[in-house]
Parts: C-alpha cells; structure tokens; sequence
C-alpha cells in the first residue's frame, strides 16, 4: 500500500516540465545584477558623432595643409628653374647681364616713375626667356591665390578663343598685350633693373624710389648686391600707416596664402647664385614702394 501522504509531497517537490516550457527562466532572473546591452543611449550616440566630427575635421585640415606646402613647393622649383634660365642668359651675354627688357614709361597714363612696380615686365621677356626654359607654367605661383593667376589668364584667353585653353607663352604675350596693350602683370616680382625707353633711368632704383636699402638689386651674375639682394620674388602688398612709418601685411593680396584664412604665410626669394628661400611671414619686411603701398618680401 502506497503511502499517498508521502507520493504528494514528492510530486510537489519534483520541478514542474511543463512550467519551465511555458516560462523559461531569464538570464537576468539568474543574474538579476547584469542588465543585457539593447544599443547605444542618445548620449553615447552623440559622443561617437562628435569624436567622428572632431576626427574628419583634423583630417580635413591635415590636407589642406599638405596641399599648401605641396605648392609652395612646387613654387620653389618653379623657382629654380628661373634661377637656371637667368645664369644661361647671363652667361651667353658678353657682359654677363641678368636678363633685363626696356619697359615703356611714356605710354604709362601719368608718366610718373612712382606708377611703376617690380611685377611690370616687357613683353619681349616672355618669348625671349621661353628659350632658356621659362616654359608657361613658371609663370604663374600655384601657391598664390591658390593658383588663380593662371585661370584669370586662361579665362581671357578662352573668351577671345572660345574651345581653346592657354599653352604656351606665345598666348601669354597676347593676354599681355590684350590687357595692358604695352606690358605683362606677372605673378612675381622682377627685381633686375630694366632700361625705361625714353629716359636714361632704370626701373627699379632706389635712388628715385622709396627703398628700404640703398644697395640696388643685382644686373650682373657678379655683381655684389646679388649677394643679399634677389632676382625674383613673390610678392605681397602692405599698407603703410598715415606717416609712412610702418607697414602692414595686406591679407588675401599676394604671397603664399593658407587658402582657408587667407593670410600670407611665406614667400620664395630667387638670389643670382641659384638658391631659393622660402621666406616665413614674420621674416618679411617692405622693401620697396608703389604708389600708397609696399611692396614686402
């Protein structure tokens, strides 16, 4: 005979099959201290945006600023091969003369030698140095005004030339000629003194113009100023103060500028002997003047 008091209390105490189909136990019910992961809070989603924003701008800006010092490189190579043309001219000169071309200062509209500036050029220099290597593109600064000076040049161009884009220096001469009618307005500064027909004065002097030092800038490979005294320079404008007496830096006018702010950071600075100074902005200082401005490198 079974003993039905003690068969009811073992079937209580066996556990229910059909309870624990029905109702699994969770693993928080085992571990009611650990809450399972269900994704990311608004907050953190927030702070990984951010952490992403923060990262792509400093990528952003790390290329900006590779892409800056790329061109100012390239700039300086432009540079050199100057450097190069202008000693094969000089050499081939019987007086070793830096290549120097007569500009008009008679067809200039007030004849005034104040009027001039070191980036006024003959327009016999383009077709007479494209033999010695001044090929179109060192023509033009690509760290200036983050290149613009070739694609005001080209825009004319293909305006009068419509499918055509500018090649050679041949063309340049003719957007020259097309928008001054007697002189090019180029990239750089030309420092070498050129004859001004008409007159027994060269440009520039500084014995009839306001200069910083009274050395002059170099005509000949040896010639002592071209010691500390370059061919060819970027160049940038300053502003002088109501009595001339200081000078500051024109943003977004000339130079190597950073093209997100604008501002000029360096110049490169061509000497007689080959070598080429890329110029930091707390090194420049005015060298010449043009009308109401200064001319800086």
């Amino acid at each position: 005979m079974i003993d039905r008091t003690e068969e009811t209390v073992r079937a209580r105490s066996r556990p229910n099959a059909d309870h624990h189909q029905k109702n699994p136990m969770k693993r928080s019910d085992i571990y009611p201290h650990r809450i399972a992961a269900t994704g990311f809070s608004v907050v953190e989603l927030l702070v990984v945006i951010a952490m992403v924003l923060v990262l792509v701008g400093l990528l952003v800006g790390g290329l900006a600023t590779a892409r800056f010092r790329a061109r100012v490189t390239v700039c300086a190579n432009h540079f050199r091969q100057w450097g190069i043309a202008a000693n094969l001219y000089a050499q081939e000169d019987r007086q070793q003369r830096l290549p120097s071309f007569p500009l008009p200062l008679e067809k200039f509209a007030n004849k005034r030698y104040g009027d001039l500036a070191p980036w006024f050029v003959s327009l016999q220099m383009g077709t007479n140095l494209s033999a010695y290597g001044v090929s179109l593109p060192l023509w033009f600064c690509p760290a200036k005004r983050n290149g613009r000076g070739f694609q005001l040049a080209n825009e004319h161009f293909k305006a009068r030339h419509p499918g055509q884009t500018l090649a050679t220096v041949e063309e340049l001469t003719e957007v020259w000629r097309e928008q001054a009618e007697f002189f090019g307005a180029i990239d750089y500064c030309w420092w070498v003194p050129r004859p001004l027909t008409g007159s027994t004065e060269v440009y520039p002097d500084p014995k009839l113009c306001r200069s910083r030092v009274p050395d002059g800038w170099p005509t000949r490979l040896e010639d002592p100023a071209g010691a500390s005294q370059p061919i060819l320079t970027d160049w940038a404008l300053g502003s002088w103060n109501d009595d001339l007496t200081d000078v500051e830096i024109q943003e977004g006018n000339g130079g190597h500028e950073f093209p997100a702010y604008r501002t000029v950071r360096s110049l490169n600075a061509l000497f007689v002997d080959g070598r080429v100074e890329t110029r930091k902005r707390k090194e420049l200082n005015w060298q010449i003047q043009t009308g109401r401005h200064a001319v800086l490198y």
